[in-house]
């Protein structure tokens, strides 16, 4: 029988981090339900897994009596969530008492409120993957939330036939004889990617070196739910052939101790995006970053549902952002900018552009295409001789006239 107390924001906050996990809609019942058990006297480790990704947490606690169980993740996070938001002292702790009894029930109350929830034993849980790996490094949890932020919308949409675009490239490239890490991803109709310098203190011929400099393809459900994490410090990866782990260090004696997020990588190759990207453009403009997502957001108010279909009209010092849709009506904006090429207009996606444009922390980006069937290119605007760490760059197939 697994009986414990524990403070209700402690205990939110845990079964918050593994929610995502949880599978909603699977047809194997059990996990639907989050693994609970004590792994000492002072803590709870709670896990969750959908068979494809897993995220296992940590959680301080009075444990009471030891064991195991499995519990409904959804409604366990919606009955604690709903208990006194109140400060709770240590003496009037939110107690959660787990009764393994023969009608398979679990027990969680507070003061005069009491929930009953129906368990599946944990012998069923599946087993977790999980591994110890010299195969690892280092990088700052802001650092990557970042750079999953800037790529992860250009993914393919689960449903496509092609895996391989379903997730984001991470790879190690070398240039100037600095190492980057580089997070790429792509749906086909555009592109999105980001690299940041890296101290790399492995040996160059190690395991995770050589996987890095191949790439691998990292699932966008692991990532989304990495990029939900309020939380600031190291994140240790650790990879092998077929899996990863996001192994984030333990922060507070209170809330956690490491907590790790686990996922298969994506089998296959992904496309040889370095083709992709343009490596001219002789039409080159600086805009505005705020007036240009402005722009578009207000004109794409009646571009055409489906297509989200923009022109932007490219004049001297003029950028004229429009679209007409014959069953609702038109709409047009103008900005300046800094253009010196000859008039020419192009047709895009505006959720895309915006999608790109919103991650931009810099004041300005450039553009720059060669004609209006050819990729068009949008990225931070930087002086020549600025060494930055981090580098974003986007990608956009244009749409037929």
């Amino acid at each position: 029988m697994l009986n414990f107390k524990i403070k209700k924001k402690v205990f939110l906050n845990c079964l918050a981090t593994v929610q995502g996990a949880s599978e909603k809609k699977g047809s194997l019942s059990i996990v639907s339900n989050l693994l609970i058990e004590n792994i000492d006297n002072n803590f709870i480790k709670i896990s969750a897994t959908d068979l494809e990704i897993s995220i296992i947490t940590y959680c301080s606690a009075e444990i009471i009596s030891k064991g195991k169980i499995t519990v409904n993740s959804k409604k366990i996070y919606s009955i604690v969530k709903e208990f006194p938001e109140n400060k709770i002292a240590a003496s009037d702790n939110l107690r959660i008492d787990f009764i393994e009894n023969e009608s398979g029930m679990v027990t969680i109350s507070y003061k005069k409120t009491i929930f009953k929830l129906t368990t599946v034993p944990a012998i069923d849980y599946p087993t977790i993957m999980d591994f110890k790996s010299e195969d690892n490094f280092d990088i700052d949890l802001k650092i990557l939330k970042t750079l999953i932020g800037n790529v992860i919308f250009s993914t393919a949409l689960n449903e496509d036939t092609k895996r391989n675009l379903t997730g984001v490239y991470f790879v190690l490239v070398n240039s100037n004889e600095k190492d980057y890490l580089r997070l790429v991803a792509t749906d086909g109709h555009r592109l999105s990617l980001t690299q940041f310098k890296i101290d790399y203190m492995g040996k160059k011929n190690d395991g995770i070196y050589n996987l890095l400099k191949t790439g691998i393809i990292i699932p966008k459900k692991i990532l989304t739910e990495i990029l939900k994490l309020d939380k600031e410090g190291v994140v240790n990866i650790l990879i092998n052939l077929n899996n990863v782990i996001f192994e984030f260090k333990k922060q507070s004696d209170e809330t956690d101790k490491n907590t790790k997020f686990i996922s298969r990588l994506i089998e296959g190759k992904f496309p040889d995006y370095e083709t992709i990207i343009p490596k001219d453009g002789y039409k080159t403009s600086i805009i505005n970053t705020k007036k240009f997502y402005n722009s578009i957001k207000m004109v794409s108010l009646l571009a055409e549902e489906k297509s989200h279909s923009i022109e932007l009209g490219f004049t001297e010092n003029n950028l004229l952002v429009k679209t007409v849709n014959t069953n609702i009506g038109e709409a047009s904006d103008e900005i300046e900018i800094d253009y010196k090429g000859e008039p020419m207009n192009i047709k895009l996606n505006s959720r895309y552009i915006m999608d790109f444009i919103v991650n931009i922390s810099e004041d300005s980006v450039s553009t720059r295409f060669n004609t209006i069937y050819t990729p068009f290119v949008i990225e931070p605007h930087i002086e020549k001789n600025d060494d930055k760490a981090m580098y974003t760059i986007g990608v956009f197939m244009p749409m037929r006239y």
